[in-house]
C-alpha cells in the first residue's frame, strides 16, 4: 500500500510537470470519485445486513464440508427469537440441532444437497417454524444451500402480513417451491414459474385471465365452488384437499390444494398453494397394494393357502368378545385332524402330503364359508373350523357335511386303518361366550371331543358333552 502511494506521487508529480494543474485536478476528482464508490458499497451491505437481521423470519445457509453439514449464515428475527447467535456460523448441524432432530435434519439437508427444492417443518425451543429449501448451483452443482423460515405457530400473522402488501405476495410466490395462483371472480390473475410448470405451459401468459375451470377437472368443479365459496363468504381457509387438473397439454395429474382469502388489487382473492402430487398418489396407490398383499401374507398359512393359526386367534378372540357383549349367542368351532396322515407321508412322500393338506384345506374352507365361517390351520395335519353364532345342532351337521366333502375327494389312503381314502376325525364344541369365560375353554373343549373322535376308531365326529 506505501509503495503504492509513492508511486501514485511520482505519477502525479509527472502529470503535473507535464499538463499543468488540470491533469493533477482530474486525477485527484477521479481518486475521490473511487473513495464515494467504496463507501456506498459499504453502505449497502450494512443495509443488507440489517434487512436479514430486521426481517421477521429466519434465513439461514449452509455447506456441505469434508462429509458434515456446516452452517455459512444466520440471521433474522425469528432466528435470534430462538435463543441463537451468530457463534453457530462455522459450526456443524449436530453441534447446533438437538440429537433427537439430527437423522430428521440430515435428511432433509440430504435432499437439498441432491438438488431438490422442498418444504419442510422444524422445532427449536418451543418454536415451530416453517423452511423452504433452495439450492444454489452452478454449472450443475449444489455450492450452498439458501433456507428461509417462518414461524407458523400463528398462521393469522402470515394472512396479514400476505393482506398490507402486493409486493410480499409476489416474493412470496416467486421464492416458493410450490405452485402458486391468486383467483379474482375465478379468474387467474396472479401465477408462479411452479405453477406455469405444473399446469403444463410455456408462458404465464397462456395461464393470465383464463378461469380455473378451464384447467380444474369436471369431477371437481362443484367442490371447487363450495370452497371458493367458504374461502370469500365465510373468510376460512380451505386445508389442503385433493383434487385433479387437466393440464394445457391434456394431461391429467393429482394435485394438493389449499386456499386461503386475501386481498388482492383492493378485491377480495383467493390465495392457492398447490402441488403436483400424481407420484405420491401412485406411490400410495402401490403401497396399498404392498400392504394388502403382506396383510393377506401375514395372515395365510404358506402351504395351504388358507388362514393360519395367528389369524384364528385373532378372529376367534373378536368373535367371543362380539358375541359375549350380545348375550347368549353360541359360537361354535370344529377340530378337525387327517387320519393317520403320518403314515400317509411316509407311503406316498412328502410332496404327496403336501397336495394333501391343501386339497383338505380348501374344500373345509369352502364348506365353513356359506355358514358364516372359515378354516384355519391349526398345526401340522389339524385344522380348526369357527362357525360365529352357531349352536350346537348346526355345528354338528356342518362337521357332518366337512366329513363327507373330504371323503369325497377320493384321495387314495392305503396305510389308512380307519378306510382305504383319506379321511378325517373332527370334535364339535360349542359355548355361550361370556366376559368372565376364557375363548381357550371353547378349544379345550373341541380337543378332548377330537381325542375321543380318535380313541374311537377315528373317521367319525364327536361332539363334547362335559362327561
Amino acid at each position: 500500500m506505501q509503495a503504492w502511494m509513492i508511486s501514485g506521487m511520482s505519477l502525479l508529480a509527472a502529470l503535473a510537470g507535464i499538463g499543468g494543474g488540470r491533469v493533477t485536478s482530474r486525477v485527484v476528482r477521479d481518486a475521490s470519485k473511487y473513495k464515494h464508490a467504496e463507501e456506498e458499497l459499504q453502505a449497502t451491505r450494512k443495509a443488507f445486513a440489517t434487512i436479514l437481521r430486521e426481517q421477521h423470519g429466519l434465513i439461514f445457509k449452509f455447506k456441505k464440508i469434508d462429509g458434515k453439514y456446516r452452517y455459512t449464515l444466520a440471521d433474522g428475527k425469528l432466528y435470534y427469537s430462538l435463543g441463537l447467535t451468530h457463534s453457530i456460523v462455522g459450526k456443524t448441524m449436530e453441534e447446533i440441532v438437538p440429537e433427537r432432530l439430527h437423522d430428521y435434519i440430515r435428511g432433509n439437508y440430504d435432499r437439498a444437497w441432491s438438488g431438490e427444492c422442498f418444504q419442510y417443518e422444524s422445532d427449536f425451543n418451543d418454536h415451530i417454524y416453517l423452511n423452504s429449501v433452495t439450492p444454489i448451483m452452478e454449472n450443475g452443482v449444489v455450492t450452498e444451500v439458501l433456507v428461509v423460515g417462518g414461524e407458523i405457530t400463528d398462521r393469522k400473522k402470515a394472512e396479514q402480513v400476505i393482506q398490507e402488501s402486493e409486493d410480499w405476495y409476489r416474493t412470496l410466490i416467486e421464492l416458493s417451491p410450490d405452485a402458486i395462483i391468486v383467483l379474482v371472480d375465478s379468474h387467474i390473475q396472479l401465477v408462479n414459474e411452479k405453477a406455469v410448470e405444473v399446469l403444463g405451459a410455456l408462458r404465464s401468459e397462456e395461464i393470465i385471465g383464463k378461469t380455473i375451470f378451464e384447467f380444474l377437472h369436471p369431477e371437481y368443479r362443484d367442490l371447487a365452488i363450495k370452497h371458493g365459496h367458504t374461502i370469500i363468504e365465510k373468510r376460512l381457509t380451505v386445508q389442503p384437499v385433493d383434487s385433479k387438473i387437466v393440464r394445457a397439454d391434456g394431461q391429467i395429474i393429482d394435485v394438493e390444494a389449499t386456499g386461503t382469502r386475501i386481498m388482492y388489487n383492493q378485491k377480495p382473492s383467493i390465495f392457492i398453494i398447490f402441488r403436483d402430487i400424481t407420484k405420491r398418489k401412485l406411490a400410495e396407490h402401490q403401497m396399498q397394494e404392498s400392504n394388502l398383499l403382506l396383510s393377506r401374507l401375514a395372515n395365510l398359512d404358506g402351504l395351504t393357502g388358507i388362514a393360519n393359526r395367528r389369524y384364528m386367534n385373532d378372529k376367534l378372540e373378536q368373535e367371543w368378545v362380539l358375541a359375549a357383549a350380545r348375550g347368549a349367542v353360541p359360537l361354535s368351532i370344529v377340530l378337525c385332524d387327517i387320519d393317520y396322515f403320518k403314515l400317509y407321508n411316509d407311503t406316498y412322500g412328502h410332496l404327496e402330503g403336501d397336495a394333501c393338506l391343501k386339497r383338505v384345506a380348501k374344500v373345509l374352507d369352502e364348506y365353513a364359508y356359506p355358514s358364516g365361517g372359515f378354516a384355519a390351520r391349526y398345526g401340522g395335519e389339524e385344522f380348526l373350523v369357527v362357525l360365529p353364532e352357531t349352536d350346537s345342532a348346526v355345528a354338528m351337521r356342518i362337521a357332518m357335511e366337512l366329513s363327507y366333502a373330504v371323503e369325497a375327494l377320493a384321495i387314495p389312503h392305503q396305510a389308512s386303518q380307519a378306510a382305504e381314502h383319506v379321511t378325517i376325525s373332527l370334535g364339535v364344541a360349542t359355548l355361550q361366550p361370556s366376559i368372565g369365560t376364557p375363548r381357550e375353554l371353547l378349544i379345550q373343549h373341541a380337543d378332548e371331543a377330537l381325542y375321543r373322535a380318535k380313541t374311537r376308531g377315528r373317521n367319525q365326529m364327536q361332539v363334547y358333552s362335559g362327561v
